[in-house]
């Protein structure tokens, strides 16, 4: 491979991923970590501290889930005795007089399945509107005869 010149970016790259490299492998056997007595209590006074919040976390998060579970069985509850109550209400025999029998079953009849709508004397009452047109011409009138 010695023989065989790389491209000029392949050689450019290799170059800049050894210096890296190196610089790295030089910060890392110089750096020193300084062990002073002083930041190994206050690190300790923080994880204690941190894990006493955490600890305070799990026990406010398990109440919290408490609740919910006690709130989602009064519902249910809530919700039987409701229908309960519903179940056990007499009914009461209706007060019309109706030959008619009330059934559930569906009815085949196409008539009454579909609406019909009936003609009222009440359409003779209501004013049909005015297009815009009609009103245009009207107030063209009244200009011409006043």
């Amino acid at each position: 491979m010695n023989n065989e010149r790389l491209p000029r970016w392949k050689f450019r790259k290799q170059k800049k991923l050894e210096k890296r490299r190196k610089r790295r492998q030089e910060v890392t056997s110089n750096r020193i970590e300084p062990e002073s007595t002083v930041d190994r209590e206050e690190y300790e006074q923080q994880k204690a501290q941190w894990e006493a919040n955490e600890v305070k976390y799990k026990i406010i998060e398990t109440a919290k889930k408490k609740a919910r579970e006690k709130e989602e069985e009064a519902r249910k509850i809530a919700q039987k005795k409701w229908e309960q109550t519903l179940l056990s209400l007499p009914l009461i025999p209706s007060t019309t007089t109706s030959k008619k029998e009330f059934s559930l079953k569906k009815t085949t009849n196409n008539n009454q399945l579909l609406k019909t709508f009936v003609r009222s004397n009440q359409e003779e009452q209501i004013p049909k509107r005015k297009t815009y047109r009609e009103r245009f011409l009207e107030k063209k009138e009244r200009q011409t005869n006043a």
